[in-house]
């Protein structure tokens, strides 16, 4: 039985796929000739859809785009709106400082502390407002804002600076003056990253108008501090043109960038009174700061009410600007998404009509060829294997074409184009595979009917060849002719259990019944007695039960089929072990070791799968034989067979039969009547040996105490022959013990599973078809006996198996070493007994040369049943 091959493939796509692998190359499917017409159908509609879904998808990615950066603008200017708010009150707060330390830090604190106030409230608005929209911001824009926060952050300790500190107010001024600036330039920066020109020009007018805003609040703070101090000194009247030259340039840059209803709204809400009062003392100070005047005459809270008011109003412009431009971003990204969602829209609706056009069209012309092919399939797959079935069933069906053959049933594709014609086609096709499928499973039948005929003659001439072999084993003296007769005869039961293999393959039952129950070490033996490398495989003392008469001859062929495996697939200087128990269920399990090179996982799983369900026949089982017929005996009898990897290297085959087959009853031996049993010389061809009386068989594995050995001196014989006499020599004792001494037992790895090792066993030494267990262990010759005649140069006997090897030169030497034999024969016979003894006979030697081979008997009790039975 063959472990190393690979599972057959099974099916009716095993044939197709190997005639597409034979009639197309590896990138066959990919040719144009080669596409399904659906596919084809598919590929002519997807070029253009493809095409379309591409063009519209650039624009909805590019609306999509534009409206997320409309949406993060839109966001920015919710962000820009509290900034905006913050600015005017800390420019306010600015002012207000500076005209406080111009003052010696004597008036106006609770103004200043009440401006602070709404400071701190707007910086918490623009906090929350950052928190809130950061994530909806750009990661660049965000950490601009995050920085700008960090800055304000230093508001307390320049507050502190000019309320307690002797700063003068000029550095108190450019020290909010830089805080202020870093608010305007992130709100410069938005500008930048707008794509709508409408918008870009609204951000630009909006940021312009917050310098107006921040240029009229640096000239408030000038001149609030020069009122303060009654004069301009030349760095503040520096300071002061350079406020209005920003001013006028920022005001400029608002009327460029602003429409003219914006330009309008900014000339319409910047005027009146209190703004030319401002604009007029503006222009008085410079006045007298050219002239060298005093500024006596001006009053500060004029200048504070009408400067604050002018301030105010751009604040007014500012924020309507701000607020328009929240409304337009918000409402590009609206329109945005909108067009996004429409072209989207209109990409969808024209995929899903030109799919709906294409499965019309496609299912117009595919209807016809589908039906077609499930009709293919259905005959493939059921129709014709029902056919062949039927025809299996009945040897002799009625032929297709005739009256009473079964009816063909038409393709239902009835038209009269191409697919038409070719469901016709197709008709006649079926009708002509059914016929020949016909034919090939009767030709089948006839030959596997010739295998069963050819197979059971080839068993017959085997067992006729097992009774020549017997007649001539009987009647035989010649030791040489003798032994080449005992490897013949294990030969032909090799053969026979080759014949019910092939049997087995065939379908028929190759069974042999057996009169009653059977113990469980004569199945085993009779399992042995059918194994080339018998020698090799250790047998335990086999539990005390039986096996009902109907599962025997399987399970021994069974077993015999797993031992030739271990054997086979096992170094040959390894022992094969045979370990059997009995499971609380009652089931017998037969464990069968071997060392070597075990299976792949993988290849375990597929054998174990193979033996629960035995495979079709076909010529993969034909080379893995002995693999199922074990599936298909075990299936019969539900008797459980596995294999399994040993950690410790080889494996394990595992025997369970159910308990249903094992019993406790009188078993019924396979093994015909020994002869009484003979115990041979120590030695020496012309050793005379004691004939025992027959005695009752012992239990198993018990030694009772050896008899002493007893020898008669036989006056000497002129040549040898089989009865011998010796004239015992005075020489050195023998180096060998008088008494034998008990070969070292070979302890095996169990199975890891086992839960303790089985009881003591011995090694199988000869050829048997049945374990034979003996009272007392036979006097073989020891390894020193061969080592002195192979110095000696004793020539050895022809090479044959090793137990018929050893019984050949135990019991029958040449001439040639009779000198040394017989020295050593009277050297023994000396130290054991001084008795005389019967000799033994040709007669008694054939006797013990057939208790030596019982085995060989004992698997013929299968042949004799079939005698009885009448089978020749």
């Amino acid at each position: 039985m063959n472990r190393r091959g690979n599972e057959p493939r099974k099916g009716y796509a095993t044939d197709s796929s190997s005639a597409q692998s034979l009639t197309g190359d590896p990138g066959g499917r990919w040719r144009l000739r080669n596409w399904r017409l659906r596919t084809k159908l598919f590929a002519v509609l997807l070029i253009p859809t493809v095409a379309i879904i591409a063009l519209v998808g650039l624009r909805v990615r590019l609306d999509l785009g534009e409206a997320g950066r409309l949406a993060e603008a839109a966001t920015r200017v919710r962000v820009d709106t509290t900034l905006a708010e913050l600015t005017h009150r800390l420019q306010r707060e600015r002012d207000l400082t500076v005209r406080f330390v111009a003052t010696g830090r004597k008036t106006g604190i609770e103004e200043l502390r009440g401006q602070r106030d709404k400071v701190n409230e707007s910086l918490g608005a623009f906090e929350r407002a950052l928190t809130d929209d950061e994530s909806r911001l750009a990661p660049e824009v965000a950490a601009d804002f995050r920085q700008l926060r960090d800055q304000l952050g230093g508001l307390t300790g320049l507050r502190y600076a000019g309320e307690f500190s002797n700063f003068p107010s000029d550095s108190v001024l450019r020290s909010y003056s830089d805080l202020i600036t870093s608010t305007l330039t992130v709100g410069d920066q938005s500008a930048a990253e707008i794509t709508d020109p409408e918008l870009a020009r609204l951000r630009l007018a909006v940021n312009a108008l917050a310098k107006v805003k921040d240029t009229m609040s640096v000239r408030r703070a000038v001149l609030a501090e020069a009122l303060a101090q009654g004069s301009l000194s030349v760095d503040r009247t520096r300071e002061l043109l350079g406020a209005e030259a920003e001013f006028d340039a920022a005001r400029e840059d608002f009327r460029q960038f602003a429409t003219p209803e914006q330009r309008r709204m900014y000339d319409d809400t910047v005027l009146g009174m209190v703004v030319d009062n401002g604009n007029n003392m503006v222009e008085s100070v410079l006045r007298r700061s050219e002239a060298d005047q005093p500024l006596t005459g001006l009053d500060p809270i004029q200048w504070d009410i009408a400067s604050t008011y002018t301030i105010n109003l751009v604040r007014q412009v500012e924020d309507a600007l701000q607020q328009n431009s929240q409304s337009r971003t918000e409402a590009l990204a609206a329109d945005a998404r909108a067009s996004a969602i429409r072209d989207s829209a209109i990409v969808l609706g024209v995929v899903l009509v030109g799919g709906v056009l294409a499965v019309i069209v496609t299912r117009s012309l595919l209807r016809s060829l589908r039906i077609l092919r499930r009709s293919a399939l259905e005959v493939a797959e059921h129709q014709l294997p029902a056919a062949v079935e039927g025809i299996l069933t009945d040897p002799e069906p009625p032929h297709p074409g005739t009256p009473s053959a079964p009816r063909i049933a038409p393709v239902p594709v009835f038209s009269k184009e191409e697919l038409g014609q070719v469901a016709r086609a197709f008709d006649a096709v079926h009708g002509e595979a059914v016929r020949l499928a016909g034919e090939q499973a009767r030709l089948r039948e006839n030959v596997n009917s010739m295998f069963v005929n050819l197979s059971r003659r080839s068993q017959e001439l085997v067992e006729r060849q097992l009774s020549v072999l017997d007649r001539m084993e009987a009647d035989e003296q010649d030791p040489e002719i003798l032994g080449g007769l005992f490897e013949l005869d294990h030969l032909a039961t090799r053969m026979r259990r080759n014949s019910e293999n092939l049997l087995v393959l065939s379908g028929t039952d190759p069974a042999r019944e057996v009169a009653g129950p059977v113990s469980a070490d004569e199945i085993v033996g009779a399992a042995l007695s059918e194994v080339e490398h018998y020698q090799r495989i250790e047998l335990p003392a086999a539990p005390e039960l039986t096996v009902r008469a109907e599962a025997v001859s399987d399970l021994v062929h069974v077993i015999s089929e797993l031992l030739e495996n271990a054997t086979a697939y096992s170094p040959p200087a390894t022992m094969v072990s045979v370990v059997s128990s009995v499971l609380d269920d009652g089931s017998w399990k037969i464990d069968i070791v071997d060392r070597g090179s075990g299976m792949a996982e993988a290849e375990v799983r597929r054998t174990n799968a193979r033996l629960a369900e035995p495979p079709k026949v076909d010529v993969e089982v034909s080379r893995r034989m002995g693999l199922y017929v074990v599936a298909r005996l075990s299936t019969r009898h539900n008797i459980d067979v596995r294999l399994a990897n040993r950690r410790s290297g080889g494996m394990t085959a595992t025997v369970v039969v159910p308990p249903e087959l094992v019993s406790v009853s009188a078993p019924v031996s396979l093994l015909p009547p020994e002869p009484a049993p003979v115990l041979p010389l120590l030695s020496g061809p012309a050793a005379e040996v004691v004939v025992v009386q027959s005695e009752p068989e012992p239990e198993p594995y018990y030694e009772p105490e050896p008899e002493p050995e007893r020898f008669h001196e036989p006056e000497p014989e002129p040549e040898p022959s089989y009865e011998y006499t010796y004239e015992p020599e005075p020489g050195p004792e023998p180096e060998w013990p008088a008494e034998p001494v008990a070969e070292e037992a070979y302890e095996p790895d169990w199975p890891e599973d086992d839960p303790e090792p089985p009881e003591p066993r011995r090694p199988v030494d000869r050829p048997t078809r049945a374990p034979v267990y003996q009272a007392e262990p036979p006097d073989w010759p020891t390894e020193d006996d061969t080592q002195l005649e192979d110095e000696a140069g004793i020539d050895g006997p022809t090479e044959r198996m090793p137990a018929y090897a050893e019984v050949l030169t135990r019991w029958f030497r040449d001439e040639r070493d009779e000198g040394a034999a017989n020295e050593r024969t009277a050297r023994h016979a000396r130290a054991s007994a001084e008795q005389a003894v019967l000799t033994l006979s040709p007669d008694a030697v054939r006797g013990r040369m057939a208790s030596l081979q019982n085995g060989v008997e004992r698997g013929r009790y299968v042949r004799d049943r079939q005698r009885e039975k009448g089978y020749e």
